[in-house]
């Protein structure tokens, strides 16, 4: 399954890495509702990785209710399970913010000065590839 391609490279954890790309293809629509996940083993030997890996992934994805485990049947995406990654991204983007204005305030920044700096940053993905250097003018 291409979707949970995983590098083993990555400083990111395997188990996270999987994590992120189910709940990228269930946000995506490459994982429908229902869907049936790969087992434990067979994803294990897939991306050559120690099983225990996996458990911990679908453990924790099972518990975010992203996915739902049956016994002897295997496990599914959640029929609930887009609307529990976008409030669970909400969520972490609230987090973000508040740290975001923590910092911005003690570096003396104003509201004006964060919303103008968004704004640029937003700017800036919108361009193209969001690569540095493309003003507007």
């Amino acid at each position: 399954m291409s979707i949970l391609a995983i590098q083993t490279s990555s400083l990111t954890p395997v188990y996270l890495q999987i994590m992120d790309r189910i709940r990228s293809a269930v946000r995506q629509g490459a994982l429908k509702p229902g869907a049936t996940l790969p087992s434990v083993r067979q994803l294990a030997s897939d991306l050559e990785i120690n099983p225990n890996t996996v458990s911990k992934a679908y453990m924790l994805l099972e518990r975010e209710g992203i996915i739902r485990t049956v016994r002897r049947r295997g496990s599914f995406v959640a029929e609930c399970a887009g609307a529990r990654i976008r409030e669970s991204a909400s969520e972490r983007l609230d987090q973000t913010l508040d740290r975001l204005l923590e910092e911005a305030a003690r570096l003396g920044l104003d509201r004006r000065e964060i919303l103008e700096a968004l704004r640029r940053k937003i700017g800036a993905g919108e361009s193209g590839d969001g690569a540095e250097g493309g003003h507007a003018g």
